[in-house]
């Protein structure tokens, strides 16, 4: 009999998709994209995501603050809208907490929620809080707007695959943790720690770029650049090629590979919880997307792959070969990088 490790995290989610059947009235898109899609009689699209952090799976607190758990956390969840080319403007937490925990430490968690949610212009306004037996579990619900939001069905082929930011950092924090936790407040791993425990959803880059008839598919980088380029290939009905040594990686992360005492367990192109988009723009129009960014003090989308007919994603390398990975990303049932 089949296991949920057998059939892993998405092919649950298929099976749960199979149950739900079509949405209803009202629910413009339901499950298979980053939020649900809601029609609420004005011009603007009502986006809903839920996400859940657990202790022990998340985040760990032998090596960040229950405040910075929040804020990794929050952050995550906000990205979500930014995935969906939305503007976020309420959360919601329900955050499950064990009575011995101390008073401070469960203050300073929610106080991560709080000046993260209001940081990017979504306030905490309601939730619920409830005893937990031995773990701290956070559940956040974020409500965005969007007028055009951006789906994973929407890539075609020519399409160029395109992210912001670099790819990398999340998985070399962790490995460093790993390692020795005080090793992610060494200097040469500031921007390490700041990417770990303080995520930057793109929630301006969505802001300017929305409606931008440029965009055809977006999905935000959780799982790792080739699982979520998975989500949109699958979605869209087409295949999608990333060249390896087209992903920008912050010099840190060479830093920290030689850092460790053993060989480094991450790649930029399966790294997760990054935070990054990852588009898919109509071709030729990667310059001028990146002149609009710039005008807004934004950085540019760099181009690593292309939108090809047929189905699946591969990672190509320098002379155009197929590149096998161990593991093309986060899966919970299966618990692998």
């Amino acid at each position: 009999m089949a296991t949920l490790r057998d059939i892993g995290e998405f092919g649950f989610i298929d099976r749960i998709r199979e149950l739900v059947g079509e949405p209803g009235p009202g629910v413009i898109r339901g499950i298979g994209d980053d939020c649900a899609v809601m029609d609420v009689g004005r011009r603007d699209k009502l986006l809903v995501t839920v996400d859940g952090a657990l202790e022990g799976r998340h985040f760990r607190l032998d090596w960040i603050s229950p405040y910075d758990a929040a804020r990794r956390s929050t952050a995550g969840a906000i990205s979500d809208i930014a995935a969906m080319g939305g503007v976020p403007f309420a959360t919601f937490c329900t955050a499950a907490i064990p009575a011995d925990t101390r008073t401070e430490h469960a203050t300073d968690l929610m106080r991560g929620v709080a000046e993260t949610a209001r940081k990017y212009g979504a306030p905490l306004v309601g939730g619920d809080i409830v005893g937990a037996f031995d773990s701290i579990m956070i559940d956040l619900v974020v409500l965005g707007w969007a007028e055009q939001p951006w789906v994973r069905s929407g890539a075609r082929p020519g399409d160029t695959l395109a992210i912001t930011g670099c790819l990398g950092e999340s998985a070399a924090a962790v490995n460093l943790l790993s390692c020795n936790p005080a090793l992610l407040d060494e200097p040469d791993f500031t921007v390490l720690r700041k990417r770990f425990t303080d995520p930057t959803p793109r929630v301006a880059e969505a802001r300017v770029l929305a409606g931008d008839p440029a965009v055809h598919a977006a999905i935000d980088i959780s799982d790792g650049l080739v699982q979520d380029a998975g989500h949109i290939a699958r979605e869209s009905g087409v295949r999608m090629e990333i060249i390896a040594a087209s992903i920008p990686v912050d010099p840190s992360c060479a830093a920290a590979g030689a850092r460790l005492s053993h060989r480094p367990q991450w790649s930029p192109a399966t790294s997760g919880e990054e935070y990054e988009l990852l588009l898919s723009l109509a071709p030729g129009e990667i310059g001028r997307v990146n002149e609009i960014l710039a005008e807004n003090g934004l950085g540019a989308l760099t181009p690593v792959g292309r939108v090809i007919e047929g189905e699946g994603v591969a990672l190509l390398g320098k002379d155009g070969e197929e590149l096998s990975l161990e593991t093309r990303g986060w899966d919970h049932f299966r618990a692998e990088r």
